[in-house]
């Protein structure tokens, strides 16, 4: 190594071109009156435009009382033109996007007129089928590629309707600012509201219209004020002419149940958090609900939530929500109030969120670009084992199945985009941002605009699989050939990703059509199909036989899995009886484990040398005692494959596939999974002094992957899954030139 500096892997600016294929967001709204609805658009896009993401936001129809729009949000709402014409300017103004319209509490009658104009819109249903303002048996794919849902009892009901698009359900989880714990917000609204210290006061949201029947709320309460000093506030005001009937019902029922001196009417509150504080529980007795947006914000202030179950209100997974049947008497109700305490402390237990995730309903995207069979999706190009099989893959398909490689971050070294390059396979990043749900949305519109039949990970962030595979389209089929046992505990630990899009390990592994596993697993995670797809390399020269002096070979990342410090200690222990021993790591550490590789150095001792990167392999062409490889939660080591097929013979510990690829004494030496320093030390001992037999064993280990682990079978497999979804029995064919073979390259 020529200085320390080769050992820390650096980002390459520049090394892959961006495409982002994400559109700016073009949101059409009935109105913004406060309401349900209307907080889902207006959080999400206020989280986009945070990001600096282009929103472009259409009011259909101008509220007095209204909820503002993010500021830096495109505003456009309806002046004194009809609606029609107002919809005719917008289909002028949006007819040549790349994206659809999100459109909500929009009428089809409406929507129709962006539609003959070649405007797509994704319609979002807020609310159970009494409240709909659409008819979804009537939406056309070609105007509307995908409905969305504000809760799965909700698409339930759409797709009992006769929807013939598909349709995708997605539970907003509101945002509560910390005024919903503010003791002196509490105490001054209880104060303006003349209420007692020890008065339990209930809360009710919503508008007046006949489905939150504000009046059986106050049912509830006179049954409640039986039981204890109690209080009803409204927080909710007229939105039109029929919401007065629903005012007069409420303060008839006020005065027939004895209860006037207990109502509070403030109307429409902004913000509503000061009131949640000052709240002892919420009560929701709605007709109907689709998922209440109310309730989910009193829990998140950490107020106890009575309501009716109804709609999506079972999909909100909170201890402190009690639900009764929608026909439960007052008196239920009452007796569930009745159990709790006024609150003393303020306490909030949010939801984990995700609002972006809407921008994913929005992916679809018209035909464009040459048309590919397969997205092959990797988190980098960085040095590894991972990134080595996936470019031994494309290059190998290339010519023989349309593919293009999309790169979700920054690459470290440029020899596997050179390879890729020089193979004519294009790749590219898919987003300039690390986020996870950019990075997923992007995909979705590449695999969209490009056709792409299948959409396989490989080495992949789990909360971009949860978010991908939650938003894919029915007819993209989606292939995990992630490493294993690793890949499956990180989605298992992706649980605020899960829980704010809805999308779990389980779910994602539901939506999967097949999940390439790297060597005979007993446990994979359950789902539609389970293949086993070892790794393939290229067949190398002999390398020269193993050299008097003993010398070691160890090649890979620097990186903890690894378990440099074992091999290491087992060096030291050779070297006290073998005092020219050589012990040269090939491989470089990434930046998150620079402080391991320093430690690393500092513990090497007399022998041992680090050298670096060689994307090329160049070394493998040297002669070697053995190469070590150890590792944990191992697949099918590329670092084994490579030195046998190169007649090196290879100590190994038993972990994943390299059981079933090193034969103990027949292509090298096995050790247990959990092997000691001194177990490697004897093995190193053995190989040292028996330089035929280590000979031996790496050119039966040569002979083995010829027979086994061929390049060639290898991309038949695949070729075969993403093809059909099924493994077809390897044919031979003429092998194609791997990575492992190309020139050795200089690594940025």
């Amino acid at each position: 190594m020529d200085a320390p500096e080769a050992l820390f892997a650096r980002p390459i600016d520049g090394l892959l071109p961006v495409r982002d294929a994400r559109d700016a967001i073009r949101v059409l709204v009935a109105s913004l009156a406060p309401g349900g609805a209307e907080r889902i658009v207006l959080e999400w896009l206020g989280a986009e435009c945070a990001r600096g993401r282009p929103v472009e936001l259409a009011v259909l129809h101008a509220r007095r009382t209204a909820l503002a729009a993010p500021a830096a949000a495109s505003l456009r709402v309806r002046g004194r033109e009809s609606p029609e014409e107002f919809l005719r300017a917008l289909a002028r103004d949006w007819r040549d996007a790349e994206s659809p319209v999100s459109a909500h509490l929009v009428p089809d009658r409406l929507l129709a007129i962006l539609w003959e104009k070649g405007v797509r819109t994704v319609p979002v249903v807020h609310n159970a089928r009494a409240g709909w303002r659409n008819d979804p048996a009537s939406w056309d794919p070609a105007h509307v590629p995908l409905a969305a849902a504000c809760a799965e009892a909700v698409r339930a009901e759409v797709l009992q309707a006769g929807c013939r698009v598909p349709v995708v359900s997605l539970r907003h989880r509101p945002r509560v600012a910390a005024a919903a714990t503010d003791e002196r917000a509490r105490r001054a609204i209880r104060e303006s509201l003349g209420l007692a210290d020890t008065t339990f006061l209930v809360g009710v949201v919503g508008a007046f219209k006949p489905q939150k029947d504000h009046a059986r709320a106050l049912e509830v309460l006179a049954a409640l004020a039986k039981r204890r000093d109690a209080a009803l506030v409204v927080l909710g005001g007229l939105l039109d002419r029929g919401a007065l009937a629903e005012l007069d019902r409420l303060l008839e029922a006020a005065v027939r149940l004895g209860v006037a001196d207990r109502l509070r009417l403030p109307g429409f509150v902004t913000p509503v958090e000061p009131w949640l504080a000052a709240m002892d529980a919420l009560l929701n007795v709605s007709r109907f609900e689709g998922l209440s947006i109310a309730v989910q914000e009193a829990l998140a202030a950490g107020l106890p939530v009575v309501a009716a179950d109804v709609g999506g209100q079972r999909e909100i997974d909170h201890p402190a929500l009690e639900l009764l049947p929608p026909g439960a008497g007052a008196d239920a109700f009452a007796k569930r109030l009745a159990r709790h305490p006024v609150r003393t402390r303020l306490e909030p237990r949010p939801f984990a969120r995700a609002p972006r995730a809407w921008s994913l309903t929005l992916a679809h995207r018209r035909p464009s670009g040459p048309a590919i069979a397969t997205l092959l999706v990797t988190a980098n190009l960085n040095a590894g084992g991972a990134q080595r099989s996936l470019v031994n893959l494309a290059r190998s398909l290339a010519g023989r199945h349309a593919i293009a490689v999309a790169v979700c971050g920054v690459s470290t070294q440029g020899a596997f985009a050179a390879g890729l390059r020089e193979r004519g396979v294009e790749a590219f990043r898919v987003a300039a941002t690390p986020d996870d749900l950019a990075i997923a949305e992007s995909l979705l519109a590449h695999a969209s605009a490009r056709r792409a039949r299948a959409l396989c990970f490989w080495n992949v962030a789990p909360g971009v699989k949860l978010a991908v595979s939650r938003f894919a389209p029915p007819g993209l089929r989606l292939v995990d050939a992630s490493p294993g046992r690793y890949a499956f505990e990180e989605l298992e630990g992706a649980t605020t990703m899960a829980a704010a899009t809805g999308q779990d390990a389980a779910a994602y592994y539901r939506r999967l059509d097949t999940l390439v596993i790297k060597h005979a697993d007993p446990a994979p995670p359950r789902c539609a199909r389970v293949e086993i797809v070892p790794n393939g390399v290229g067949l190398r020269e002999p390398a020269p036989p193993p050299p008097r002096s003993p010398r070691f070979l160890v090649s890979g990342r620097l990186a903890p899995s690894k378990r440099l410090e074992t091999v290491l200690a087992a060096f030291e222990a050779l070297v006290r009886e073998r005092p020219g021993a050589e012990l040269h790591v090939v491989g470089t550490a990434e930046p998150r484990h620079a402080a391991h590789a320093n430690a690393l150095r500092e513990a090497g001792g007399a022998g041992v040398r680090f050298r670096g990167p060689d994307a090329g392999l160049g070394y493998l062409a040297e002669p070697w005692t053995a190469a070590i490889v150890l590792g944990t939660h191992q697949g099918s080591p590329n670092a084994v494959l490579e030195a046998m097929s190169a007649g090196i013979a290879v100590i190994a510990n038993a972990s994943g596939g390299t059981g079933e690829i090193v034969r103990d004494g027949v292509t090298g030496w096995l050790l247990p999974e959990a092997c000691r320093a001194e177990d490697l030390a004897r093995a190193m001992g053995e190989a040292a002094a028996d330089g035929p037999l280590a000979r031996r064993l790496g050119l039966a280990g040569r002979e083995r992957v010829a027979r086994r682990h061929s390049l060639e079978s290898m991309a038949l497999r695949y070729l075969s899954i993403f093809e059909t979804g099924s493994v077809a029995a390897p044919v031979p064919q003429p092998c194609v030139t791997a990575i492992d073979d190309l020139p050795r390259l200089r690594t940025a």
